[in-house]
């Protein structure tokens, strides 16, 4: 786990994030050219299949087979630097493969996309999002989330969580755009004690880097709204290259979503719903009201 030290500190900091945009050029090169993924294979020497799982980011190139696809698609020497550059770095395994036994792989991949993330904006009804936990906080969520976790696992999960929020410093710190539910704020998770020390985290962070951190509450006030219904994130990236993606996670499944018409749907609605919160002023005030009422 390494916090960013340069322009592309984001992508390199997470190789799902790279197989991905490698992908997405090489897709766009080949049509460029005429190719179609059968013939791409036909022409160096490679199944559709292999062809396919390149271009979703599934599969890893060595270098060799790289270079025949750049000749074939007669990509330029200074494009072709760029492609080897991104295909070296999806060769890494993640900090998030540690813990390949814990998770199903569509999580280990959403910790990619999120490793290598440089804005994201959520909404959460009923729990503090992941990322602005404390450890106490996400021990208690953990412990007393779904029945399939056992006893043994909290500790090692708990550390992912943790190991998560290293995004949040460095030279180039993940913004965080966080809508949160009135009701997320009022559900003692782990008792008085720890709900107040999260509720002042939350409050620190808004306070002392406001250019990260835009924290907004939905009061109950608010009644029926966009929102409604469950959480969601949408991850945007550095890159111009790559679109926004939006992850949902309930009870029972998780889903990464990159149909553009879908993405945009959770876009608007995000937009929506924070125009409906209070302001970043008055939502500090009424966490820090709520948090004293936690004795």
């Amino acid at each position: 786990m390494t916090s960013p030290r340069h322009a592309l500190s984001h992508l390199e900091s997470s190789p799902v994030v790279q197989a991905w945009e490698l992908g997405l050029r090489l897709r766009q090169r080949r049509e460029e050219v005429g190719f179609t993924a059968a013939a791409a294979g036909r022409e160096i020497g490679i199944i559709q299949a292999y062809v396919s799982g390149v271009e979703a980011g599934r599969v890893k190139l060595p270098a060799r087979r790289l270079a025949q696809i750049v000749e074939a698609y007669e990509v330029e020497p200074e494009e072709a630097a760029e492609l080897e550059q991104l295909r070296a770095g999806a060769a890494r395994r993640g900090w998030w493969h540690e813990y390949a036994q814990l998770f199903p792989a569509e999580f280990l991949r959403f910790l990619g996309y999120e490793a290598g993330a440089d804005q994201i904006r959520s909404f959460h009804p009923e729990a503090i999002h992941g990322l602005l936990q404390t450890e106490e906080y996400a021990r208690a969520v953990i412990r007393g989330g779904t029945t399939t976790i056992r006893l043994t696992e909290v500790d090692r999960r708990v550390a992912v969580r943790m190991a998560r929020q290293t995004r949040l410093d460095g030279e180039h710190p993940l913004r965080v755009n966080a809508i949160l539910s009135e009701g997320a704020l009022r559900q003692q998770v782990g008792g008085p004690a720890v709900m107040r020390a999260q509720l002042d985290h939350l409050a620190q962070l808004a306070t002392e880097r406001p250019e990260q951190f835009e924290i907004r509450v939905l009061p109950f006030s608010v009644g029926a709204h966009p929102a409604f219904g469950g959480p969601f994130q949408v991850l945007s990236f550095p890159s111009p290259r790559l679109p926004d993606l939006v992850w949902q996670e309930i009870l029972t499944s998780i889903d990464i979503i990159d149909q553009s018409v879908r993405v945009t749907d959770y876009v608007v609605t995000f937009a929506e719903t924070r125009e409906l919160a209070l302001g970043s002023g008055e939502s500090i005030d009424l966490i820090r009201r709520i948090a004293k009422e936690m004795t």
